[in-house]
């Protein structure tokens, strides 16, 4: 059994000298997002309404979340997905660094406009999750950028 944990950390990512848990974050929120890019795929759409719990078409009391929009959603989730997973473990190098930043940055731009611009969300527990994942790791990767890459913020 020890033999199986001791390999299993062999794929975790290296945090620099000194430590650091940022890259055990994006792990784990890029293997929450590839489930949640699964789920988008479902035919049933409850989940992904969820989020955008506005999200009726006042002209036409039509659901805006379609198949097609939750797969799409889902497809740009995944692509976040794997961006966020290769930043786990190449966060020194500042390139991937800022491409992890930017994902976030359409995260929050996404669903804070949805919320704010579009009206599709409401402020409740569907949008709150990520929400707060975008925010916190935005603040959190601007704050630790030096640590992780050397560089001036």
């Amino acid at each position: 059994m020890v033999d199986y944990f001791h390999k299993l950390s062999d794929y975790l990512p290296r945090p620099p000298v000194g430590g650091g848990i940022l890259p055990y974050w994006l792990l784990f929120i890029s293997v929450v997002s590839v489930f949640n890019s699964a789920q988008s795929y479902q035919k049933d759409l409850t989940l992904t309404r969820k989020v955008y719990e506005n999200e009726a078409d006042p002209a036409h009391g039509k659901p805006q979340v379609t198949n097609l929009s939750a797969r799409t959603f889902g497809t740009w989730t995944l692509i976040t997905s794997i961006v966020r997973l290769y930043g786990a473990y190449h966060l020194g190098n500042p390139q991937v660094y800022s491409l992890v930043q930017w994902t976030y940055v359409v995260a929050f731009w996404h669903f804070f406009s949805e919320w704010l611009v579009y009206g599709t969300c409401k402020f409740g527990k569907g949008i709150a999750g990520p929400a707060i994942v975008a925010t916190t790791s935005l603040v959190w990767m601007y704050l630790q950028k030096p640590y992780y890459v050397g560089q001036l913020v």
